[in-house]
Order: C-alpha cells, then structure tokens, then sequence
C-alpha cells in the first residue's frame, strides 16, 4: 500500500510539473539587432503645427559595400499605405530621416551613379560602391512634392477625410489635428519602385519582383519632443528574409507580409511574435520621503507602443465607422503585480489598431497595480481575412516600451525605452492562457 501512495504522489508530482511547464513557451528565433530585408518603425508620432514638438527620427543603414535601394512606406495607423519613395544607398551608406520633413513634402535627396553624374547627391568613399540603378531615371533624385501632399498626408494620418482615398478616412481620428500617426516600413528592392508591398510585382515567389531577398539594411528610431525634454530610442525591427526555410517559402505558412500576397510566402519574411511580457510602474519619486511628500500626484509611467497585424491589406473606409477587421482582439491579458496578485484590466481591446501609443494605467489600459509586470497573447481571429491558413487565430505583433519618471520641484526627468520579452514566434504561436 505505501509503494502505491508513493507512486501515485510521484505521478501527481510529474503530472503537475509538466502543467507547469506547458505555460512556458518555446523560445521564438531570434530576430536580433543584424541586417535584414526588411525595417520596421512600428509606432511614429509627429506633431506638424509645432517644430519643437514631438517628432521621430530615424535611420537608413547599409551593412554591404555594395550600393543598395531601399524602399520606404508611411502607413496610417489603420494599416493602410499612404505615401512611399525610394532612397539611394552608396556602399556603408546611412540616411537619417526626420518623419516631419517627410510629411511636410521633403524626402531624402538621394540619386544613383547614373543620376548623379558629379557625385554630389550621394557622394561615395573609397570603400563603397557607386553604381547605375537606370530603373531610378525620373524618380531619383526625388522632384519636390505636389503642394497637395502635405495636406493629404495630414488628413490621412489624423484621422481625416483622404483627398486620395475618394473622401474616405485610412486612420483613426483621435481627436488631435496637427498629431500625425503611424508606421513605417523599409524594404530592401532591386530597383526604384512607386508600388505599395500589396500591389502585384512587387513580391514574387523565387525573385524577379521590387522587393529584394538581401539582409542587408539596419537602422535606429528615435521619439523625440524637444519642448517637453523628452526622448525613447530603439534599433528598428530588423525582419530578415529567408528565401530557403519552409517557414517563410511554402504557402500557408505565417510570414511577415503574409496579408498583402495571400499568405502564399512570396515575401520570405520571417514572421514577428504573439506573446510578449514586460514590466510597467506608475510614476515614481526615487528622492526622499519628504520629497515625495511634496511633489503632486504624477501621471502614469509607461508607455506601451504596440504593433499589430491587421491579417487582412486594410483598405479605406468611410469616415465615422469602422473597418470590418476593427478592433483587434487578443486572447488574454494579465497584470501581475509585485506580490503575484492577478488582475484582468477592465476593457476588452486595449490594442485595436494596427499600431498605438498607450499608457498603462490610463482609460487605455486600467490597471490598479502600482508596479509588476503585463503579460500580452496577442493572437485574435480576424473574421474578414482568410487568416494564415496554418494558424487562423495566430497574429503577429511587436511591443516597444518606454518608461518614463517625471518628479517634483526638485527632482529630474528620467526617459528610458527598451523591448518588450517577445515569448514565442508567429511561425509556431503560442495559445495558452496563464490565468
């Protein structure tokens, strides 16, 4: 009779450690600060009444010797494309870029060998290559934009009525007009293109379409707002191609662009994460007592920048509704504060977009935790979309965080941004719920 209870406790002990460990998550591939196919700024915010306002910045790089294009898109916060243009690469090459100058009309001037005969648009060092990209004749150096394109990118990306869209609105209209939202992304091409990653040609199965299978470009982002003394940074997400893996070459499988070529893996890009945790705290005086006792309520600390796919090449729509795929849902989260207390945050879709700014602890995200950690399952079925057909309810997404500790009087201003812990990978989604 003892050797049975010993065997059952034992079997119960195995049985609940193997639970245990079914909530721990493969770890996802790696996608490391290296040289990809393809960039992502997944959160941008510009304030365009206000030069000393908020504004980001980012960079362009090239890891090859080679001279390179690459091919940058400005997405509306809804996931539609709304403006894009192509830059020059001399071998080791970077453009920095500020989205301002770009949504006010001015992109980067940039030309090829054969458009910059005295090499004096992109001049070349003597380690770097300098070539002829004929396809760029025209379209390189960049002419000054249409004076209607300020004004359009403006509504587009503050939630107005689109000039180019027939009156119909590509973004949410939050209220704010002179703050523009969005993403960005930047492609590595083998020649100058006006397509969008949607349209046909500019990815096909096994090359010959715009976008190039080379991991060659990396870059950086900053969120900068010079009234407030304020400034987050990061590496932009480096999205490598993988022409040769069957996660990223065989139809059906989840890659990266999968909404805009009908999930058949023409882009080759290796898909982001789902599941992701992080720490958050509540505004927080690391003076004295007393100095705490002084210094007024402060608002909230952290702010989430949140990424996601819509899994559907979203479209305009009409202004006041919304899309059918909106609002994106997830399938759990969970706060965890520091004393391991589990609460639910008491609103259903926190992350609706394809990409926003939310403060923990504000109506956004209501959380009542003074400090602990976020865990986010991203993943959600989007009726509208024939979804990745190896995983309908996966979704990709990607989470920046930035932290921020504002004191009193006497106190100082601390800004730090980082990466949310990515806990698995769209190519093998985890489902599981903690709580």
């Amino acid at each position: 009779m003892r050797r049975i209870v010993v065997s059952l406790c034992l079997l119960t002990a195995l049985v609940g450690a193997r639970t245990a460990d079914a909530f721990i998550p493969a770890p996802p591939p790696a996608i490391a600060n290296a040289p990809a196919a393809t960039l992502l700024l997944p959160y941008f915010e510009v304030d365009l009444d206000n030069i000393a306002g908020q504004t980001t910045l980012f960079s362009v790089n090239n890891a090859s010797a080679s001279a390179a294009l690459a091919h940058i898109v400005v997405w509306s916060d809804m996931g539609v494309p709304v403006f894009g243009y192509n830059i020059y690469l001399t071998g080791y090459d970077v453009q920095t870029i500020n989205v301002r100058d770009v949504l006010l009309g001015t992109v980067s001037r940039t030309a090829s060998a054969g458009q910059d005969f005295n090499d004096t648009i992109s001049p070349h060092g003597q380690f770097s290559q300098d070539i002829n990209f004929a396809s760029c004749t025209g379209i390189l150096p960049p002419p000054s934009a249409a004076p209607i394109y300020p004004a359009y990118l403006r509504a587009a990306l503050t939630g107005g009525p689109s000039s180019f869209h027939a009156g119909k609105c590509v973004g949410r209209n939050l209220g704010t007009p002179s703050i523009a939202r969005g993403y960005i992304t930047v492609d590595s091409v083998t020649f100058c293109t006006l397509q969008f990653p949607g349209d046909p040609g500019y990815f096909i199965n096994g090359g010959g379409g715009a976008a190039d299978g080379r991991n060659i470009l990396w870059g950086d982002y900053f969120i900068i707002n010079p009234s407030e003394e304020q400034a987050f940074g990061d590496t932009l997400v480096s999205i490598p191609a993988n022409p040769t893996n069957p996660e990223t070459n065989v139809p059906g499988q989840y890659t990266f662009y999968g909404r805009t070529v009908n999930w058949t893996a023409a882009d080759n890009r290796v898909p982001l994460s789902t599941n992701f945790a992080t720490r958050f705290v509540s505004a927080k005086d690391f003076k004295t007592t007393a100095k705490a006792r002084r210094r007024p309520a402060l608002p909230s600390a952290t702010d989430l920048l949140v990424w996601r796919d819509t899994k559907v090449s979203a479209q305009p729509f009409t202004c006041g509704t919304n899309p059918p795929w909106y609002p994106l849902g997830q399938e759990e989260i969970r706060v965890i504060n520091e004393q391991e207390q589990v609460e639910v945050p008491a609103i259903t879709t926190p992350f609706p977009a394809a990409t926003q700014r939310v403060t923990v602890a504000s109506a956004d995200l209501p959380v009542t935790a003074f400090a602990g950690w976020l865990f986010l399952n991203l993943n959600t079925t989007v009726p509208t979309s024939p979804n990745p057909p190896e995983d309908p309810a996966a979704a990709q997404a990607w989470v920046t965080v930035m932290q921020r500790v504002q004191q009193g009087p006497n106190g100082g201003r601390y800004d730090v941004g980082f990466r949310a812990i990515r806990l698995d990978s769209a190519t093998a989604a985890s489902h599981q719920v903690l709580f």
